[in-house]
């Protein structure tokens, strides 16, 4: 279970960040009943739950354009980083084209937050005007990602959770890739309950 959103501005141009698997048919839907152009699919990280329905994706929308951090490109190539095995027995493999970003990097109206940890390429995708975060596995509602995993890091998660505390507005609400939607200023809380901050 993963959360998939997707987004679109006035113009009608979509963003899918962390398409998750394969069943794909409800977000074909309502992208076809909004009569919307879907532009952006952005991965916050490159584990198989969150990118595993990137083949199907691309093939339907093969105008989109997909985005992964610079450190993550490897895991869409490699089982043993993305752990497709263990997730379903299955190999994975995108062979399609990218666009690597990196901090500071703008992807349509998001803002590029490096916040490695996770794992070393995790990013989180900023929208100043709608103060929303896509926080990918970092940061849930009251937890925060693993670190126990390929190129994790819990001393670097947790400087990452401290930055985004640091330079985002308490309003922000933030939504992430396995928890209900939360916002900076509960986190700030949660954060210093457990001696993070």
């Amino acid at each position: 279970m993963v959360n998939c959103y997707l987004l679109w501005n006035e113009n009608k141009e979509a963003y899918i960040f962390d398409c998750g698997g394969e069943d794909l048919e409800q977000i074909f839907t309502t992208i076809e009943n909004n009569d919307l152009t879907l532009k952006y699919i952005v991965l916050t990280h490159g584990h198989g739950d969150h990118i595993e329905g990137l083949n199907k994706l691309k093939k339907y929308y093969p105008e989109a354009k997909v985005y992964v951090g610079v450190e993550e490109k490897d895991f869409l190539i490699k089982d043993e980083l993305n752990l497709m095995n263990f997730i379903n027995g299955k190999n994975f493999t995108y062979s399609g084209d990218y666009t690597t970003v990196k901090e500071g990097d703008t992807v349509g109206d998001f803002i590029v937050i490096d916040t490695p940890g996770h794992t070393a390429g995790s990013k989180c995708f900023y929208n100043k005007e709608n103060e929303i975060l896509i926080s990918g596995d970092t940061m849930f509602r009251r937890s925060y990602g693993r670190y126990d995993l390929p190129t994790g890091n819990g001393y670097v998660l947790f400087d990452s959770l401290k930055k985004l505390c640091k330079i985002l507005p308490t309003t922000t609400k933030v939504y992430s890739g396995h928890s209900e939607v939360t916002t900076i200023g509960e986190e700030i809380e949660f954060l210093k309950i457990e001696g993070i901050i």
